[in-house]
């Protein structure tokens, strides 16, 4: 069986299921009227066309940029050409990540406790293990309650 004599035969059989298998969304007729209706307006083929356009110009002019810098580089000359590839670019070495994962990182209260716990009541931040960042920032976010001191070796110290 053909494609159309399936359709035929399922009329024929069950013409519910016919009707449910092929029944379409309602559409917005007008909607639809609009799209066609600027998809074959003299304007939209012209952008299109423009579009092409456009697109060929770009090919056109980087293959004639590629050949430009090509004749350029040809007529360098050869000492000048020792000179500029002797010296190899330095790459400056990236920084190393420190691995902030195994940091501690107390909120308020258990900051709180732990100095609170010392005799001194002051924390070695690096020392202890704790990072650095999240402390500054409760320490400057109450100022009444810590004092914090930066440095290599960053402190922190509970005020009460």
């Amino acid at each position: 069986m053909e494609g159309f004599d399936i359709f035929i035969w399922i009329i024929t059989t069950a013409p519910s299921l016919a009707v449910s298998i092929f029944t379409m969304p309602p559409f917005d007729t007008h909607k639809l009227t609009a799209i066609l209706n600027a998809a074959n307006s003299p304007a939209f083929k012209k952008l299109l066309d423009d579009h092409a356009k456009a697109r060929k110009a770009l090919a056109e002019a980087t293959v004639y940029l590629a050949e430009a810098e090509a004749k350029f580089f040809a007529s360098i000359p050869p000492a000048l050409k020792a000179l500029l590839e002797s010296e190899p670019a330095k790459t400056s070495k990236s920084r190393a990540v420190v691995g902030n994962r195994d940091l501690k990182k107390p909120n308020l209260q258990e900051l709180k406790s732990i100095l609170d716990a010392r005799p001194d009541k002051t924390l070695n931040i690096r020392g202890e293990g704790y990072e650095s960042r999240n402390i500054r920032i409760l320490a400057e976010a109450n100022p009444h309650l810590f004092a914090y001191q930066s440095g290599p070796w960053p402190r922190v110290k509970y005020l009460r």
